[in-house]
């Protein structure tokens, strides 16, 4: 069996703590393969008990993530990773990310066709959504009993009754509990608590589906008709756009909750002719200085909402505590300033960075 060899933290179970481990991990696996994990104190081996449901799961997850709010066709909050592949026009094979049953394999509106499949993981039950594939691909059908990898169906075309006029992209949901559920997006926060965060869960079970960095692309991402800027968001970060703030929220991709719940960074907008505060909080200090790839003029506020004033609507609960906000402009005169806040728990140079690589166009 070809091996290559991968460094990473390992999660080691039942203990608690982090350590850096040398894993040597087959180029692909079947039911009789481990993963080998070699330790300066001894050699373990961790049995692998789940696999991704689709290729290139990791770097194709560029849109509508676990927890964020989205409002398009739909509204809600999405319990679900989103894997694109609306530039692939081959047949794109969906599998079982572990053993299991199929318990429905139908076209449901909304998804086209889309199959539920439960999933036994390490004595847990938990269910998979695969949401827009191909019904005419599968012969699979409730009841019908399926192993880890094991092919499910093709993606469904993209506009096409295979998935119900949406894109071409693997809606991917987990869920613990009894019962089927067959919702793509939630009302409330609350709701969301029966679902599992795709990306947490593959962590726990010993895959990295963490992403690298990347450009914020006002040509691509939502809210670049607002936004002419460009970032970087750091490692395992994605960022929400906020509708009714017309806001941009960097959140981390691993944790409970709503992206909302999991934000590092809020971005908002202003257009003036000079720096501007606000009413409703106070200052604890200020600082003038460059930010940005071209030394752009910025304004840096320690501040904290004002006791007595009511919570700031749709924003991170961590706006209402003290932080630092840094306004940054890219030209004099009447032009649009860029409000960067950083949750208070946030590492000062990721913030920092962040700052240290804005563009503005």
């Amino acid at each position: 069996m070809n091996r290559f060899l991968l460094i990473l933290p390992l999660m080691l179970l039942g203990v608690g703590c982090a350590e850096q481990a040398v894993v040597t991990v087959p180029e692909s696996l079947d039911d009789s393969d481990s993963i080998e994990v070699l330790d300066e104190a001894e050699e373990t081996v961790v049995a692998a008990t789940v696999s991704y449901p689709v290729e290139e799961y990791v770097t194709r997850r560029t849109f509508k993530q676990f927890g964020e709010y989205i409002s398009d066709r739909f509204n809600g909050y999405h319990v679900a990773d989103d894997v694109e592949f609306a530039d692939v026009e081959e047949e794109v094979p969906v599998s079982a990310i572990a053993d299991g049953t199929v318990l429905v394999a139908d076209w449901v509106s909304g998804y086209g066709g889309v199959m539920l499949v439960e999933h036994d993981v390490a004595g847990e039950r938990v269910v998979a959504t695969y949401g827009h594939i191909d019904l005419a691909s599968t012969e699979l059908s409730a009841g019908d009993q399926v192993v880890r990898g094991q092919f499910l169906a093709n993606l469904g075309d993209g506009e096409s009754e295979e998935t119900d006029g949406e894109r071409k992209h693997l809606h991917f949901a987990l869920y613990g509990g009894e019962g089927y559920k067959l919702a793509g997006y939630i009302s409330t926060p609350s709701e969301l608590d029966p679902w599992i965060n795709p990306h947490s869960f593959f962590l726990e079970q010993g895959l990295d589906p963490t992403q690298t960095a990347r450009f914020y692309n006002s040509d691509k991402d939502l809210g670049g008709d607002i936004y002419q800027v460009s970032f970087e968001i750091p490692d395992g970060w994605e960022l929400e756009y906020i509708p009714s703030l017309e806001a941009l929220n960097l959140f981390t991709l691993k944790g409970d909750g709503t992206a909302r719940e999991r934000s590092q960074v809020l971005i908002r907008y202003f257009d003036a002719s000079s720096f501007l505060t606000l009413s409703t909080v106070e200052i604890f200090s200020t600082e003038d200085l460059f930010v940005g790839m071209e030394g752009y003029t910025a304004r840096r506020y320690d501040i904290e909402k004002k006791e007595g004033v009511t919570d700031f609507a749709d924003q991170p609960l961590w706006r209402n505590e003290r932080h630092l906000v840094t306004d940054v402009r890219g030209e004099e005169g009447y032009t649009r300033y860029f409000v960067v806040a950083a949750n208070p728990e946030l590492d000062p140079s990721v913030y920092e960075d962040l700052l240290a690589s804005m563009i503005i166009k």
